[in-house]
């Protein structure tokens, strides 16, 4: 993949050094498995399995705003050298900007309780084990990934290239297994309308929106092109920005295809049966309908997509730290608290509500990702928007007004549904 970004980046950048144009591809593929993970899934399931093909646009429309953001952050990394964590703090009124740290990590913390509940599920469904120790397995299962990748660098990347790879090749096998009429989909996607029209349609589209861009992959993202971009100079870090341009757009459409792909799977084969609006009721109905072995890949692409989700969370707590407190710590330790933490708020839901409705959990993760998104997206919009700031990579007055009005728009939209989940 990073042959084929740096083709796509054209003759501009060869005046930068190979090991520069090397090391500006890869942060695009780190925050993308954010856009993948378990409470994405189950959005996109329940979109497919009451709507068909109808929200499928969603996806994508969601898909490109984050791109945005994403590239945003990215170029804001670049013009300053500094990451939106860092800006934030040095920029922003004190309080402001604890309530942004704050916030991060609470993101950090739901998304950590996504993936755990995540993985639960899918060991529950693959190998039978009670929902509770597939919760602690999986978190035992990232740290010891964590230790394993400290010993030797670029591992992480190359770790979350590895369970990407695996939620891909199992979504195709699904699609290959289904068949899904192609010219339906399409006529779907001309009929979104009518499904936001519909109230429980709208409120599964703002669920998709609102598990797609999230507060802790800006924090990452910035944080990776600004540490990767030491040492440049002003006109490298512009030739740069197409390069990492193109790692984004490139990595996160990977992410929305694998997003489509997991709504088609559920339009193909779930719609217009029971009501499937669970992990384990998708894939029992997959199970029934396609066979074990499409069951099978179902569950272990769910187990890989947490397992990538968690590597990357880890890196974003990290990366929280350095810029809002000016420390460098543990990843290691990191994962282990962060983990120690979101197993004990699993457990303690689990025995007050009991083990039949884990869903639960990731729709309390998505509301706490609701409830942070604007303590990241507002004062990067407002970073960016500064000119003096941002130099020879100064955003333009249209730039700026599509920026402002974006931001508003998910802001209010992803307020409108944290309250309506309430």
């Amino acid at each position: 993949m990073t042959q084929l970004i740096l083709a796509l980046s054209g003759s501009r950048e060869a005046s930068l050094p190979p090991a520069t144009l090397r090391r500006m591809v890869g942060p695009g593929l780190m925050v993308a498995v954010g856009y993948m993970d378990p409470g994405n899934w189950a959005t996109d399931i329940a979109g497919g399995a009451a709507f068909g093909y109808r929200l499928l646009a969603v996806v994508v429309f969601a898909s490109v705003l984050a791109m945005g953001f994403q590239v945003l952050v990215a170029r804001l990394a670049l013009a300053t050298g500094e990451d939106l964590s860092c800006l934030t703090r040095r920029h922003l009124p004190s309080p402001v900007a604890k309530a942004a740290w704050l916030a991060g990590e609470a993101a950090i913390l739901a998304t950590a309780l996504a993936e755990l509940i995540g993985g639960g599920i899918a060991l529950n469904l693959l190998l039978g084990l009670p929902l509770p120790v597939g919760v602690v397995l999986t978190a035992i299962g990232t740290i010891s990934v964590l230790s394993v990748s400290r010993l030797r660098s670029g591992t992480h990347e190359q770790l979350v290239s590895a369970l990407v790879a695996i939620v891909a090749l199992a979504f195709l096998l699904l699609l290959v297994k289904i068949g899904p009429d192609w010219g339906a989909a399409a006529q779907g996607v001309a009929q979104t309308g009518s499904a936001l029209a519909d109230p429980k349609g709208l409120m599964i589209a703002l669920g998709i929106l609102g598990a797609t861009l999230m507060p802790h992959n800006l924090y990452l993202h910035g944080s990776e092109i600004a540490r990767r971009a030491q040492g440049l100079g002003v006109q490298a870090r512009i030739d740069a920005l197409r390069v990492t341009r193109n790692d984004t757009v490139v990595s996160l459409t990977l992410a929305m295809a694998i997003n489509g792909a997991i709504m088609i799977v559920a339009a193909a084969s779930l719609a217009g049966g029971a009501d499937v609006s669970s992990l384990d009721g998708a894939y029992a109905a997959m199970r029934d309908q396609l066979g074990p072995l499409a069951a099978i890949a179902f569950g272990v692409a769910l187990y890989a997509a947490g397992q990538s989700s968690a590597i990357t969370g880890v890196m974003a707590g990290s990366a929280l730290t350095r810029g809002f407190r000016g420390e460098t710590g543990s990843e290691r330790l990191r994962g282990i608290v962060t983990r120690l933490a979101a197993v004990t708020i699993a457990l303690a839901f689990m025995a007050w509500r009991g083990v039949g409705d884990p869903d639960g959990l990731l729709v309390l993760s998505q509301v706490v990702l609701g409830l942070a998104l604007p303590f990241a997206l507002v004062p990067l919009a407002w970073l960016a928007c500064r000119s003096e700031l941002m130099g020879r990579l100064a955003l333009g007055g249209f730039a700026k007004v599509a920026l402002v009005s974006a931001t508003t728009l998910i802001v209010l939209l992803d307020l409108y549904l944290v309250g309506a989940s309430f």
